[in-house]
Formats: structure tokens, C-alpha cells, sequence
């Protein structure tokens, strides 16, 4: 092992892998903003949802104010449109490449996801918590879901997990800067009667 300086970008030495998603929020504006976020996980196992945001983002700001938002999981094949949200605002503070995104309007709430992410929550917002440097968690709790007919796992049955992956393969962001394509999955090897 190679001990390694903390204070310069110590996420950034190695590898790690997460979960792409993309936050939808409302502008002051009315518009829709949609923007890709990596640190971001379900909080425990009930129905609720964090990612980590920052008080100079329109994100923040935006569900800080609206007190919703929407969270879309792109397919494999929506890696270029998970990179165009990114893309840096127009000198006006608009967003001009995010109209231009094909999403599709939530149920519940006034919010938009990434047309055929193949799993969308739409989410109240619970509360911003913590400072960890200039980052909080947003924690929204999840009040509807809908997950792709391709990517549902039935109740109980894992014998069609395998399967399921490779014909509906699932993106990972690769922090600092890449990405990969999941197709390939094994059963984890969970010790016998083991329960959590």
C-alpha cells in the first residue's frame, strides 16, 4: 500500500465505482433542470433517497426552494445525455442543452425525468443535512416510483438476475472520470441464513 496525501483530492487517487443518476429540479424560472450526480444512494431501506449537494448549485437552491425532486437512472445507452446535463450554463444562468433532452413529466409532483431511465423516483424533500465541507445530503423522501418493465425483479426470485443485467445492461460512473457498462453479474455469496 502507498499512504497518500488527504489534502489534495483524495477521491480522485483511485477508482471508485457508483451509481449515475440525474436530479430533476424547477428553476425560479419554471423551467426544468436536469443534472448528474454520482455521490448519491438510498438511505437505508426505507423510502428514502440522498445525494450530496452544494448552496452554490441551482440544484440545491431549486429543491431548497421548490421542496421536491425528481431522480432518473439512465440506461447504459444514455451515457451522452447523462454527460450533456452536465454541460455549464449559459452566461444568462440558462440551461439551453436541457430543453433540448427528451424527459417525460413526473405524476405526482412538478418534475421531470429522463425519458426511458429505466427507474424514476419522484421525492419530497425531508431535509439538507450536515457540512461536510461546502457539501450537505439532501434527503428526500420517496413518494412514488416507477421502474422499466425490462428491468423489474420479480418478488422473491433471483434465478432471473443474470439474465436480467445482461439484457438491460446498468451504467457506473467510475469516479474521477469514467464510465463502464455492466452486463455481466454473479450472485453474491452471502453466508448460510444470513439476514439483515
Amino acid at each position: 500500500m502507498i499512504k497518500i496525501d488527504i489534502d489534495e483530492n483524495l477521491w480522485s487517487r483511485c477508482y471508485t465505482v457508483h451509481s449515475l443518476i440525474i436530479i430533476g429540479s424547477k428553476e425560479e424560472n419554471g423551467d426544468y433542470n436536469l443534472a448528474p450526480k454520482h455521490m448519491a444512494m438510498p438511505l437505508g431501506f426505507n423510502n428514502y433517497f440522498a445525494f450530496m449537494g452544494t448552496p452554490r448549485k441551482s440544484t440545491y437552491k431549486n429543491i431548497e426552494r421548490e421542496k421536491v425532486f425528481t431522480v432518473s437512472y439512465p440506461r447504459s445507452s444514455q451515457i451522452v445525455l447523462s454527460s450533456l446535463a452536465a454541460s455549464a450554463r449559459e452566461e444568462d444562468a440558462t440551461k439551453p442543452i436541457v430543453e433540448t433532452l427528451p424527459t417525460v413529466e413526473a405524476q405526482e409532483i412538478e418534475g421531470q425525468f429522463l425519458e426511458d431511465s429505466y427507474f424514476q423516483l419522484e421525492c419530497k424533500l425531508s431535509e439538507m443535512m450536515g457540512k461536510f465541507g461546502e457539501w450537505e445530503i439532501i434527503v428526500g423522501k420517496v413518494l412514488t416510483a416507477y421502474v422499466s418493465e425490462d428491468m423489474i425483479r420479480k418478488d422473491g426470485d433471483d434465478s432471473d438476475g443474470n439474465k436480467l443485467i445482461y439484457n438491460s445492461p446498468l451504467l457506473a460512473y467510475l469516479h474521477p472520470d469514467r464510465f463502464s457498462v455492466i452486463k455481466e453479474s454473479n450472485k453474491f455469496p452471502f453466508p448460510k441464513d444470513f439476514k439483515r
